[in-house]
C-alpha cells in the first residue's frame, strides 16, 4: 500500500489579523507538542479612524492605504487553512455602518472572512491576549488597558479570567483628531479631553476600585510608546505618575504635533496621534489611582490566536457562553437540546442541496439551544424578545456577523416566515440572507417536532429540492399524533410563497 500523503507544514499555523483603528497587526504561530511557537508579528500604520465620515463611510485614500497593507498580509498567509485564521474588526469597522464595500474588499485581498466584534468582546480578546503573555499566577488580580485608536479597553480579571470588561468609545486617533484638529496642542484642549475620559469612567469606576489589582498592565502602541519614551528620557523602566506628569508637561511645552518629534524616543507615526493617548492614559491614572504600570507585547491578536487554539481543542468560549444564556434565561435545557438534534439532522439532509456550511449549521445549532431566551421576559412576542437579547448583549466568543445571524433566527422562528427584503431589513448582510431563510425553515420544523415535553416516537427526516421541502414520516403518523398534523398544515400556510411544505 502506498504511503500516504504528508500533511501540508501549514497545516500547524495558526494567524490572527487585528484590524485596528490606528494600526493593523498580525501574528502567525505553529502549534507544536510543547504549545504555541510565535513565529511572525507584522504592524503597519495605517489610521483606519483617520479616514471614518460622519456617513459610516470611509475615505478612498485611507481604504487603498489599508488594502495595500492587507495585501502584504495575504502573502504571509496564503496557504493555512481557513478554520486555523481569525480576521478581527474591531471599533472603527463597528462605526462604519457605511463600509460593506470595504469589508467586501479586505475579504478578497486577504481571502478569509472578518469577524467585527463588540466592544467588550475586543476587551476580553485583549485581555486573554495580555494573560497569555506573562508568567501567570492563577489568583493574581489584574487590571489591563489598552488603548487603541478608536476605543480604549479597560479589563479587571484575575489569571487568565477577565471579571470586569469595558470598551471606552475614545481612542488616539479618534481623540487626536477632536481636541487638536489643528495640530496644535493647548493645555485647556487637553485638559478638556481628560475630563472626557474621567467622565466616562465615572459610572464605573467603583465596581473596578472594589475589584482591586496587584499589578497594571497596559497594551498597545500608546503605551508601548510611552513607555519607552519615559525610559529614553531617565524616567524609569515603568510608567508612573511622576513619568507621566513629566511627559505631559513636556507635550504641552512642545505645544504642536509636529514640535513632538523633538522628543527623545518619539517616532514619525506615533507623533500624529500622540497627544490624544497621552491624555488618555494620564486620565485613567487619575481616576483609578494607579501607581505604575507595565507594559505587555500580548494583545487582541494574542487573544485571538489563543481562544482560536482553544476552539481547535473543543475549549469553545461559545459553548460556555451559550450555557450562560440557557442559565440567565432559564431555558428548557432538555427539551432545547432535542431540538438541536432534530435541527442538525435536517440540516444534514439537504445542507449539500441548499449549500449550506458547516458555520452555518453552527448558528442553527446556537438557535435551537436558545430559542426559548425570550420566554423569560414575555410569552407575548418572546421571539422577538429573543432576537433583541442575541442582537444587542455582549455574548463572548461571538462576533457581531453570529450574533446577527442567530437573532434573526430566533426572530424567523414562528409567525409568517420572514421573506428575503425582510431579512435584510432586520440586518442581514446581503450573502447570508438566502441561507438565514433556509436555516430558519429548518429551526422552525426542529421546534414544531418537539412542541411536547415527551420525545418523538419517529425520527423525521426531510428531502429539499429547490424551495419544495418533503418530510419522510412514518405511515400511521397521522393518526397517533394528530396535534402535530394539524401544526403541520399551518405552518405550510406560514411558509408560503417562498417555500412548499408536503409530506
Amino acid at each position: 500500500m502506498a504511503d500516504s500523503a504528508p500533511a501540508s507544514p501549514l497545516a500547524s499555523m495558526l494567524a490572527a489579523v487585528d484590524l485596528g483603528s490606528n494600526s493593523f497587526h498580525m501574528v502567525v504561530a505553529e502549534e507544536g507538542s510543547t504549545g504555541l511557537r510565535l513565529l511572525d508579528r507584522l504592524r503597519e500604520g495605517v489610521r483606519l479612524a483617520e479616514g471614518l465620515r460622519s456617513d459610516g463611510g470611509l475615505d478612498p485614500e485611507v481604504q487603498q492605504r489599508a488594502l495595500a497593507c492587507l495585501a502584504r498580509f495575504g502573502q504571509r498567509l496564503q496557504g493555512i487553512p481557513p478554520e486555523r485564521v481569525r480576521v478581527i474588526g474591531t471599533n472603527t469597522l463597528r462605526d462604519a455602518s457605511a463600509a460593506q464595500g470595504f469589508l467586501q474588499a479586505v475579504e478578497q485581498t486577504l481571502g478569509y472572512p472578518v469577524e467585527i466584534v463588540s466592544g467588550r468582546e475586543e476587551a476580553r480578546l485583549v485581555y486573554l491576549g495580555v494573560a497569555h503573555s506573562l508568567a501567570v499566577d492563577a489568583d493574581e488580580r489584574r487590571l489591563v488597558v489598552d488603548i487603541g485608536g478608536g476605543s480604549t479597553e479597560l479589563v479587571a480579571g484575575r489569571g487568565f479570567l477577565p471579571a470586569i470588561m469595558e470598551s471606552l468609545h475614545f481612542g488616539c486617533v479618534a481623540s487626536t483628531r477632536a481636541h487638536f484638529p489643528d495640530g496644535r496642542i493647548l493645555p485647556m484642549d487637553l485638559a478638556r479631553l481628560e475630563k472626557r475620559v474621567r467622565v466616562a469612567l465615572e459610572p464605573v469606576l467603583g465596581e473596578y476600585l472594589a475589584h482591586g489589582w496587584e499589578q497594571a498592565v497596559g497594551s498597545s502602541g500608546t503605551v508601548k510608546a510611552i513607555a519607552r519614551i519615559l525610559a529614553e528620557n531617565n524616567q524609569g523602566p515603568r510608567i508612573t505618575m511622576t513619568g507621566l506628569r513629566w511627559l505631559r508637561a513636556r507635550v504641552l511645552r512642545a505645544g504642536s504635533v509636529e514640535a513632538l518629534l523633538q522628543i527623545k524616543g518619539m517616532k514619525n507615526d506615533r507623533a500624529a496621534v500622540f497627544p490624544g493617548g497621552v491624555g488618555i492614559l494620564y486620565a485613567i491614572f487619575e481616576a483609578l489611582q494607579l501607581k505604575e504600570m507595565r507594559f505587555s507585547d500580548g494583545a487582541l491578536r494574542e487573544g485571538a490566536i489563543y481562544e482560536l487554539l482553544g476552539r481547535i481543542h473543543q475549549e469553545d468560549t461559545r459553548e460556555s457562553s451559550i450555557l450562560n444564556l440557557q442559565k440567565r434565561f432559564h431555558s428548557h435545557v432538555g427539551r432545547n437540546e432535542r431540538v438541536r438534534r432534530q435541527a442538525m439532522e435536517f440540516f444534514a439532509n439537504c445542507a449539500d442541496a441548499w449549500k449550506l456550511s458547516a458555520w452555518h449549521g453552527q448558528c442553527l445549532a446556537w438557535a435551537a439551544l436558545t430559542h426559548d431566551i425570550g420566554l423569560d421576559i414575555a410569552h407575548s412576542g418572546f421571539h422577538k424578545h429573543g432576537e433583541y437579547i442575541w442582537r444587542n448583549a455582549d455574548i463572548p466568543g461571538f462576533s457581531r456577523r453570529e450574533q446577527g445571524v442567530v437573532a434573526a433566527l430566533l426572530r424567523a422562528q414562528r409567525k409568517r416566515l420572514p421573506s428575503l427584503p425582510q431579512l435584510a431589513g432586520m440586518g442581514v448582510i446581503a450573502e447570508d440572507i438566502v441561507a438565514v431563510q433556509r436555516l430558519a425553515v429548518l429551526l422552525r420544523l426542529a421546534i414544531l417536532f418537539h412542541h411536547g415535553a415527551d420525545p418523538l416516537p419517529f425520527s423525521p427526516r426531510l428531502r429539499s429540492m429547490g424551495e419544495t421541502i418533503t418530510l419522510l414520516l412514518p405511515n400511521d403518523w397521522q393518526g397517533r399524533m394528530p396535534l402535530l398534523a394539524a401544526d403541520l398544515e399551518r405552518e405550510q400556510g406560514l411558509l408560503d410563497p417562498d417555500f412548499s411544505l408536503q409530506w
